[in-house]
Formats: structure tokens, C-alpha cells, sequence
């Protein structure tokens, strides 16, 4: 129910779809012209605020501010705990998995298991029934065959299969590490996801070290002139911010951290 929900929900967080709803409430309540006019002229303000990079600078660091990058800085754990949405998963066009904008989560997870941070690297992540490429398989076995690719022993490669939110996440993750005796984990996740991602883990039961990746700020400030004019690149960091709000608000409703 929940995964359903919060597919028809997502629209709600693109200031793009907003927007073209205004515009056709304007259009609906043309009749009345200085209704119509509002409208319009909030669709306009929106757009402009949401792909402004002022706009998305406010709504990305308001969430990755939260944890700041660490790099390798972190104290050792039992587990490397890194969650999907770092591989694009073969289709019927491409046999071949490839890495999405958030393959930082897996990078920053060979890195830490390079540096000793822990022995043993897990990856989360199921195949979403709503999403997923028919054959494709869950993310998780993706993830891992990059790591071995890469040179990680396959001893030090765990998966969980079976989740497909950031709730089953944790849930599931628990599961299967809890008994081993794991507790004290280093969670990789991308940093506007880690707020939720680190209070659902620690809810579930985990010592949580949070070690973000995957960062859209920081690097250089823009200029005056620049942070006012708009691009689809801002308008896509404000709505993943939106939707990572979104989802901190509804965990906090239903008492999932």
C-alpha cells in the first residue's frame, strides 16, 4: 500500500507538474481574471524559485547539512551497510548494468571496505513491482557484482533482496545482520537521503555511523548573476529535496523513525 502511495504521491514534490497544474486552474478560472492571473503568476514564481540555483541551494543543504561529508574520517564498524539506487539495471535494450547519478553510494562503499572500515560490505535492495525492467532482477545483485568486479572478495559481499523503501530497508537489513551479532554499521546512502535513511536504520535497531555520499553541494558557490537563472539541473535536485521532505514527514506521521 505504502509503495503505491508514495508513487502517486511523487508528482506532488515536481515543481514542474505544480506548475502545469496552476497553469490549468488559470486556465479553468479564466472567467475570473485576477484569479487567473495568481495562478499564473505563482506557476511562473515557483518555476523560477525551483530552478533558480538559490532555490535548490536552499532545499539540498537544508538535508545534506544534516551530515556532513567525512570522507574516509569515520571509526570502524562490523558492516559496510550501503543502500540501492546506484545502478541503472539491464533492459531489453542494455544487457549490462550501469551507474546512476547516485553511484557515489557504492564508490564511497569500496572505499571505506579499501580502508578497513569494516569486513564485510551489504547491499540493500529489492526489485520495486511498480518500476523495475521485467527480467532485470533485484538492485542488490547488481550492486554486488560490480563490487566483485572491482575487486571486492565475494566473502565480503553480502545482499538482502526483498526491500524496496527505505523502511524495509532497515527492516530487512536487521534481519539478516542482527543475528550474526552486526549491529554498529556504517551506513552509505546519498546525502539528502541520509536524514530519513539514518533515523529508519536507528529506529529498526542499528548503531548508525552515517557516512553520506553522493553530495549536490559544495563544490563552489555561484556567482551573483548566476543563481537566479534557471536550470532542469536545479529543478531536479529541488524536486528529489521536495520528495526526501516528503518522506521525512511521513515516516515522522506513521512512526517509522
Amino acid at each position: 500500500m505504502y509503495n503505491l502511495a508514495s508513487k502517486l504521491l511523487d508528482p506532488l514534490t515536481d515543481p514542474l507538474v505544480l506548475a502545469i497544474l496552476l497553469l490549468l486552474c488559470a486556465l479553468l478560472f479564466w472567467r475570473w481574471r485576477r484569479v487567473a492571473l495568481g495562478l499564473i503568476a505563482g506557476a511562473l514564481a515557483l518555476l523560477l524559485v525551483c530552478s533558480s540555483k538559490i532555490g535548490e541551494r536552499a532545499l539540498v543543504v537544508s538535508l545534506e547539512n544534516q551530515y556532513r561529508d567525512t570522507g574516509m574520517d569515520v571509526p570502524p564498524a562490523q558492516a559496510i551497510v550501503v543502500l540501492g539506487g546506484a545502478v541503472r539495471m539491464p533492459s531489453g535494450v542494455h544487457r549490462s548494468s550501469g551507474l546512476t547519478d547516485g553511484s557515489d553510494r557504492l564508490l564511497t562503499a569500496f572505499r571505506l571496505y579499501r580502508a578497513g572500515k569494516a569486513p564485510v560490505i551489504f547491499c540493500s535492495g529489492g526489485e520495486n513491482p511498480l518500476t523495475a525492467s521485467q527480467g532485470a532482477g533485484p538492485e542488490s545483485v547488481r550492486m554486488a557484482e560490480l563490487l566483485e568486479e572491482w575487486s571486492i572478495p565475494a566473502a565480503a559481499v553480502r545482499i538482502e533482496t526483498g526491500s524496496i523503501n527505505t523502511r524495509e530497508n532497515a527492516l530487512r537489513s536487521f534481519q539478516v545482520l542482527a543475528p550474526l551479532g552486526i549491529r554498529r554499521i556504517l551506513l552509505v546512502t546519498s546525502a539528502m537521503h541520509m536524514p530519513r535513511a539514518a533515523a529508519t536504520f536507528r529506529k529498526a535497531g542499528f548503531e548508525v555511523i552515517a557516512v553520506p555520499a553522493d553530495f549536490r553541494s559544495g563544490y563552489g558557490e555561484p556567482s551573483l548573476l548566476t543563481r537566479w537563472i534557471p536550470g532542469t539541473g536545479n529543478l531536479m535536485d529541488t524536486t528529489e529535496a521536495l520528495h526526501e521532505w516528503l518522506g521525512v514527514g511521513i515516516y515522522r506521521l506513521w512512526g517509522w523513525i
